[in-house]
């Protein structure tokens, strides 16, 4: 019975109790015990909660349950539910540890957008009613990571040797990183071989477990796992950045907020703050000095002025004209400053370190910047348009595919007539 299955499958591997209703009237206690016993009965499998349930039933989480893990794909979407009920983002001067934690909570509670129907194995109950994960195909996936997806994420040869070598071998000691490197991989499978719907459902199951996992380790970080940790908020930008797109994302806000990846990946920050000496002595030291090579880069290059440098000029030049505010000047003016030493880094060196450049931008972010973003406002657009377009010199790479085109349709669809003009540079440069 699917109904005992989801039961089993929220109870150990999501932390989370459930309550069914059908046709909006709430099943007995009794009768999911006596679902869960028939599912016991009939070869103790555990079914993904992504399956076909019954039509006229839905489930949630009970009133004040504390969050353990991810979502189902079939939660009642009219039923709000105080453990789950996504709340406002915590701004991200807060807490690093808390901010950590509100973000892994809040990617929990991201539905999917995969068609729900599949029954897809996450593996058996032994006599001790202990879950044995189904390992099958694993060593695929961990294989395709190690000889085809870790060099899409880098070009530099130091940094594709940490991606090669390094990265499975944290993964070996902590399991969710390997959930969270498992689930990049099957969605490059999936990029790859798009007819093969299998490989887009286990990546969204690898996803959902390795946050689980995670959200049990982040209040105890230590030098033994602030590697893991750190390695674990990159995969998972990638994999959040690599995944199906909504028509209306905006890739670093959403409607309840601060995107949970960029939430996420921000609060590194509170990882190397707390455990910095262990970092650039461990197995991530090559990659986190690159990152501290390149920023001093962008502080310090001198080189002569690119075309899109120029262009900010001009943005920056119309921001001045139009803001009265000061504050909400320097803060687009910071954005902008941040943004313009990004184009004068990207491509210096023959490795092409777009990505580190790129992403660098989006950590110096400031909170009151995104928070205009998330209020889409007309001035910040425009400079997440010129942004765009360091995406589109990444276009190439399997993971940022068409976020550029996409970004760039979405801004242009919000900003008036006026604004549209003044990103007519960056537009021609994605679409032309």
């Amino acid at each position: 019975m699917i109904i005992g299955s989801i039961v089993k499958h929220r109870e150990v591997v999501e932390g989370k109790e459930t309550v069914f209703f059908h046709n909006g009237t709430q099943i007995t206690t009794e009768r999911i015990e006596t679902f869960k016993r028939m599912n016991d009965a009939r070869g103790r499998e555990l079914v993904s909660a992504i399956a076909e349930i019954p039509d006229g039933v839905t489930y949630h989480t009970p009133l004040g349950e504390h969050f353990n893990s991810s979502a189902g794909g079939h939660e009642d979407e009219s039923l709000s539910v105080a453990g789950d009920q996504p709340s406002e983002v915590a701004p991200l001067g807060d807490d690093g540890f808390s901010l950590l934690r509100h973000a892994l909570h809040s990617m929990s509670e991201v539905r999917s957008t995969i068609s729900p129907t599949s029954h897809v194995s996450l593996g058996t109950w032994d006599e001790h009613g202990s879950l044995v994960l189904n390992t099958l195909g694993f060593d695929e996936l961990l294989n395709n990571f190690c000889t085809e997806t870790y060099h899409t994420i880098h070009r530099d040869p130091v940094q594709q040797s940490v991606w090669k070598d390094n990265v499975p071998q944290i993964a070996r000691s902590f399991d969710f990183v390997m959930h969270s490197l498992l689930a990049l991989s099957a969605l490059h499978l999936s990029y790859l071989y798009p007819q093969e719907e299998s490989y887009a459902l286990r990546a969204l199951l690898h996803h959902q477990l390795s946050i689980h996992l995670a959200g049990k380790v982040l209040p105890r970080i230590t030098n033994e796992n602030c590697s893991a940790l750190y390695i674990f908020s990159v995969l998972l930008a990638l994999y959040v950045i690599a995944r199906p797109r909504k028509p209306e994302d905006l890739l670093l806000v959403g409607e309840m907020g601060i995107a949970p990846w960029l939430m996420m990946f921000r609060g590194t920050r509170a990882i190397t703050d707390n455990s910095w000496e262990s970092l650039i002595s461990g197995p991530l030291a090559p990659m986190i000095k690159g990152g501290m090579q390149r920023v001093e880069l962008r502080n310090s290059a001198n080189n002569s002025l690119s075309i899109g440098e120029e262009q900010l000029m001009v943005l920056q030049g119309l921001i001045t004209k139009t803001t009265a505010d000061t504050r909400l000047l320097r803060i687009y003016t910071e954005a902008v400053e941040e943004l313009r030493k990004s184009f004068m880094a990207f491509g210096l060196d023959q490795y092409n370190h777009g990505t580190t450049d790129a992403f660098i931008w989006v950590h110096c972010l400031s909170d009151e910047y995104l928070l205009l973003l998330r209020g889409q406002t007309q001035d910040s657009l425009c400079i997440l348009a010129f942004f765009s377009v360091l995406l589109h010199k990444m276009k190439a790479k399997w993971w940022c595919e068409g976020w550029s085109t996409h970004l760039m349709t979405q801004i242009n669809r919000l900003l008036d007539e006026a604004h549209r003009r003044w990103i007519w540079w960056p537009f021609k440069e994605v679409f032309e």
